[in-house]
């Protein structure tokens, strides 16, 4: 199971991205953990890699105030851009004596298509 996340532009200025099913599925299937364990304001962190060796740290967390259930990942914006689809995966990674236990993996939108249609030459 993984998380799929299509990202859009405020999603990448703001870094804020509202935990969507699969998000929140992933984090109770593959981490064994859930948001109501989150009071709002709480975080949890993990560890993580993208797919490229870059470590980086994905969060989830509920918003102060109203408790929004939601995900950052951290540097972001430097691999993925509006219209790309970032996938989480729960693969446990060793370097040296690190541990890292998701798999950030971002795929970009194909050139050829924008909003499902071909673009003419």
């Amino acid at each position: 199971m993984e998380a799929k996340i299509k990202l859009t532009k405020t999603m990448l200025d703001k870094s804020i991205i509202d935990a969507n099913k699969t998000v929140q599925q992933f984090l109770t299937e593959e981490l064994e953990h859930t948001y109501d364990e989150l009071e709002a304001g709480d975080k949890m962190k993990w560890d993580s890699l993208y797919e490229d060796g870059t470590p980086t740290v994905v969060t989830f967390y509920k918003a102060k105030g109203r408790g929004d259930k939601r995900i950052s990942i951290k540097n972001l914006r430097k691999f993925a851009n509006e219209g790309d689809t970032v996938r989480l995966r729960a693969e446990l990674v060793v370097v040296e004596d690190y541990i890292f236990e998701v798999l950030v993996v971002v795929s970009k939108i194909n050139e050829t298509e924008t909003n499902g249609t071909a673009d003419a030459a």
